[in-house]
């Protein structure tokens, strides 16, 4: 039985999965502990397994033109926006590539020196940010905003907008959705309501700003929260204030005649394309990059160091404490319910629609960055509308 770790082929992707996210053996050791009770665990035992599985944190045997490869395909796409830091994360993550920051940092120096003295990885101070913040931990409280730059004046742009929710105490990103539009309530309401029904879990508050498209979702959130016995008045539970290259792509085709941002077919032929790419990346970058990243220390917070994964799923290392309270299947029924986000759309094109599209362009999620371009003036000049 002590041997039996030899032949589990789980343990081993999830000790992979460790070291490739640079997670320290310590914080490593939290989830193996967690996940792998069955093993006796120390850092002795983690490193004689490692050895085992030959498994190391840096890969003396890749060479320098695979890491070059690499990033140039991500600064070929939107990779060209990542600091060398999060290209090291990414190198490491999407390209299985264990090699060292330094190495990913001289990479980025030859081949984009001047983007990365731009992006502030030379030598270059940041300020940081004034305010105080503290939380009591995890699912405490959950912060909700938008983005929504690339629509432009009065939504007459490109058909993009995205919104998303963060864990304020482990700054753990939860989710992020790309869609044609994020200011419907209730389309707002029903990703909100996807993120409970997944995890079971609600925050005890949650941060907003002052919007139209949060009232369904904060309404939700205070109905669900009207029978837990911290609070008197569920209202309570909302808090409102301000939250602390694709875009080269789409003005290309905007100026060079191919897009009219006017003309409705040419805004959802661009979503077609776009948005399973966005939310591709979006996704890569939640739960490759920031998710994974170590946050250092900051003086003018009172938020602990760390791994926003490891943080989260480990509050008590970083003496917090796991704040959120469960939800049944007949509360989270019943919110869907009296709320009506149900009824929204789950498509941003109309079947018809999509099926056309599909014709011509079968599986746009396995496009890449850098032919976005192409894909659209491919699509929009085989496209035949449905009469």
């Amino acid at each position: 039985m002590a041997d039996d770790w030899r032949e589990d082929l789980n343990l081993r992707e999830d000790m992979e999965r460790y070291v490739r996210q640079g997670y320290k053996r310590e914080e490593a050791l939290d989830f193996l502990k967690r996940d792998s009770p069955m093993y006796a665990w120390s850092i002795r035992s983690l490193d004689r397994r490692l050895r085992h599985f030959e498994i190391y944190y840096n890969n003396p045997e890749v060479s320098v033109e695979e890491v070059k490869e690499a990033v140039k395909k991500e600064l070929e796409g939107p990779g060209r926006l990542l600091g060398y830091r999060a290209m090291h994360k990414k190198v490491r993550q999407e390209y299985n590539l264990h090699v060292t920051r330094d190495a990913v940092y001289n990479v980025m120096y030859d081949l984009d020196l001047e983007g990365l003295e731009a992006r502030g990885g030379i030598g270059a101070k940041k300020k940081r940010k004034k305010g105080n913040f503290s939380s009591k931990g995890p699912n405490f409280v959950h912060s909700l905003d938008g983005h929504d730059k690339m629509m432009g004046y009065q939504n007459s742009t490109f058909p993009l907008a995205v919104y998303g929710c963060i864990d304020t105490a482990s700054r753990k990103i939860l989710w992020l959705r790309i869609w044609t539009t994020n200011s419907n309530p209730k389309l707002v309401g029903r990703w909100y309501l996807e993120h409970l029904v997944e995890t079971r879990i609600i925050s005890r508050m949650i941060r907003l700003d002052k919007g139209t498209e949060t009232g369904v979702m904060a309404t939700m959130h205070a109905y669900s929260r009207r029978n837990h016995s911290d609070i008197d008045d569920p209202i309570d539970t909302i808090l409102y204030g301000p939250s602390t290259s694709n875009q080269e792509h789409l003005a290309l085709l905007k100026d060079h005649g191919h897009y009219d941002p006017f003309d409705e077919i040419d805004r959802m032929l661009l979503a077609f394309i776009l948005i399973p790419l966005l939310q591709k990346q979006l996704d890569i970058f939640k739960d490759t990059i920031w998710n994974t990243h170590r946050i250092r220390a900051q003086k003018d917070t009172f938020l602990p160091d760390g791994i926003p994964n490891n943080i989260y799923s480990f509050p008590e290392e970083y003496d917090m404490e796991e704040s959120g309270l469960p939800l049944t299947e007949a509360e989270l029924h019943e919110a869907a319910i009296q709320s009506g986000v149900l009824d929204t759309d789950d498509d941003f094109l109309d079947e018809v629609f999509r099926r056309e599209c599909e014709r011509i362009i079968p599986h746009p999620d396995e496009l890449e960055p850098k032919d976005c371009s192409k894909a659209f003036i491919y699509l929009k000049r085989n496209f035949v509308s449905p009469a």
